[in-house]
């Protein structure tokens, strides 16, 4: 490709509303264009990038025995309303109409593929299949942010398998577990495979893959001994309990004058974080308000809460907690009156279970408990793990201190179950006879954002390095200055290189020496080679690989078999 025909150009100017690093150099380098706010357009080079990408993904699906296949982007509502989802992830869907008929733009395909697959499996023997599509998805981010990694509009492949059991899906999803690590390691990246929550998909447990980068927009909880990792939203952790050694104490009742915070309160007590027995009261769907308990150090998981109620829930408003005779800063399972608070339920987080001598408030503007113990004092009705970890915790697996590092969610993989067969009354004929619920399970990779990942990823002060795998050409080659035989040996170079197959993207352009390097550097290809009147004197080229810092001088009769050797890929 001649750099002078190429449509889209480097720009020298940060854009004004580029909040990444991918987002700045894709713009800059003259991958991607931005329309609105999550939407882009891809250009020729960001469009080559996307390309390889999309190979590799495919190539490791076949490898798994998926089968691609594509559906619409757009669908009718009434399958989502089948699943319930209409609702659930109501505040993402895109929704038009057509004629009478009201249809959604689909964040993803599983209403569309179970009713899809029904029509053509009845039997075991039809098992285990799975089909593959790369698609347009589309979903109203109230964050649309950071580039390519965050979108409402987007690409991304989604894979769907079908089992006659649970067994048969748990043995493909390790398959599909690995086809992934491939996908990203053959884009140049090291993943690391994430439990997490499933969210709208399902009721079990997912996995993630997720690429460290300080431009990560989750947390993943890191045990660098073990290895063990966990997604915030789920991640579990020890701690020490340090007044589990203590005798119970009497219960005393304290006026004081002090803020709504535990810092403040800590100090009104002159006692330790720990100690004071913090109440945070949730609005839960069709429950009400239900007030949590935790230790005053820790903070709570509202997915952990999530998935314990199974319901959709928030944080009481002052004026709720008004309704419930609740006084906010000094809400308590002990009244003023030494009763326990029965105008709400409590449910505990773990950590207080053998804990004693607690802080607290009574329900009472001004006025505190200390010496509070639970059975004594105050009951609940169950104990879970409610709590937000954070690197102030030890690991679950080896106990070693756990840390926080900031990553990119790059794919997901769920077990579905039956969730959706049930929905749609996808069953098969067992060997028995039995008439049974398909299992299934499902697999995506964001191959839109996998461009955003590998830029925030890999990219230095002066541009995008991009991995030779899904660079979107091999050599950037250029001659530099107004030296006629310069010019000509770039000229021969290019088309030598190009009868060779080699992909090359020749900057012919008569501009300063200054801009092309600068240009080079910020587009990322792997290997720059160039052509001047200096190199020439020796029968030379200069050879710079992108993701080293020095040059080196290659003789041109040597130049195809050095490229072809470096570009073995």
């Amino acid at each position: 490709m001649l750099y002078s025909k190429l449509f889209g150009r480097t720009k020298h100017e940060v854009p004004a509303d580029a909040n990444s690093k991918n987002a700045e150099l894709l713009t800059k380098a003259g991958y991607i264009d931005k329309l609105a706010a999550g939407i882009y357009n891809y250009l020729p080079l960001g469009i080559r990038v996307l390309q390889k990408i999309n190979q590799i993904i495919r190539e490791e699906m076949n490898a798994v025995g998926g089968q691609e296949i594509l559906m619409p982007a757009l669908q009718p509502i009434d399958i989502w309303e089948q699943t319930g989802r209409n609702k659930t992830m109501d505040e993402i869907l895109y929704r038009t109409k057509g004629g009478e008929k009201d249809f959604v733009f689909g964040p993803s395909h599983e209403e569309t593929v179970t009713p899809l697959v029904k029509k053509f499996v009845q039997s075991y023997k039809d098992f285990p299949l799975a089909v593959y599509q790369l698609q347009t998805k589309f979903r109203n981010e109230p964050r649309a942010k950071s580039g390519l990694l965050r979108g409402r509009e987007f690409g991304m492949k989604d894979m769907y398998s079908f089992h006659a059991n649970e067994k048969d899906l748990d043995e493909y999803y390790l398959k599909v577990m690995e086809a992934y690590l491939n996908v990203y390691s053959r884009c140049g990246m090291e993943a690391y495979v994430i439990e997490a929550s499933g969210g709208a998909f399902s009721d079990k447990y997912s996995h993630e893959f997720s690429i460290k980068t300080p431009a990560g927009e989750d947390i993943m909880i890191f045990c660098e001994k073990c290895k063990f990792a966990q997604n915030l939203e789920i991640a579990e952790g020890k701690y020490d309990n340090p007044s589990s050694d203590e005798e119970e104490k009497p219960l005393k009742k304290v006026e004081v004058k002090r803020g709504k915070s535990i810092e403040e309160n800590a100090r009104a007590h002159s006692c330790e974080d720990w100690r004071v027995l913090k109440s945070v009261v949730y609005m839960v769907e069709e429950m009400g308000p239900i007030g949590i308990l935790i230790r005053g150090d820790f903070q709570l998981n509202e997915e952990k809460l999530t998935r314990y109620f199974k319901k959709r829930l928030r944080p009481a408003t002052l004026e709720e907690l008004k309704k419930f005779d609740l006084v906010e800063g000094f809400i308590s399972p002990v009244l003023a009156d030494k009763k326990p608070n029965n105008k709400i339920s409590f449910i505990a987080d773990q950590s207080i279970k053998n804990m004693k001598n607690f802080v607290t408030g009574a329900n009472e503007k001004d006025v505190d408990w200390a010496n509070v113990n639970i059975g004594r004092d105050f009951e609940v009705k169950d104990f879970a793990d409610f709590v937000a970890v954070t690197a102030s915790f030890n690991c679950p697996k080896c106990g070693h201190k756990l840390s926080e590092v900031k990553v990119v969610e790059a794919g997901n993989i769920f077990k579905l179950g039956t969730k959706f067969s049930e929905a749609f009354d996808l069953k098969f004929t067992d060997s028995d006879g039995a008439a049974k619920s398909v299992v299934m399970g499902c697999y995506g990779i964001g191959n839109t954002r996998m461009v955003g990942t590998i830029v925030e990823a890999s990219h230095d002060e002066k541009g995008i390095i991009w991995p030779k795998t899904v660079a979107p050409y091999l050599v950037h080659l250029m001659h530099l200055g107004n030296d006629d035989e310069a010019k000509a040996m770039g000229e021969k170079l290019y088309e030598i290189l190009q009868k060779e197959r080699i992909e090359v993207l020749y900057d012919d352009r008569d501009c300063g020496a200054g801009q092309k390097l600068n240009d080079a550097d910020l587009i990322g290809i792997p290997l720059r080679i160039v052509v001047s009147k200096r190199t020439l004197a020796e029968q030379n080229i200069e050879w710079k690989e992108r993701a080293n810092k020095e040059a080196k001088n290659v003789k041109i009769s040597d130049l195809v078999e050095k490229i072809k050797e470096f570009t073995n890929i």
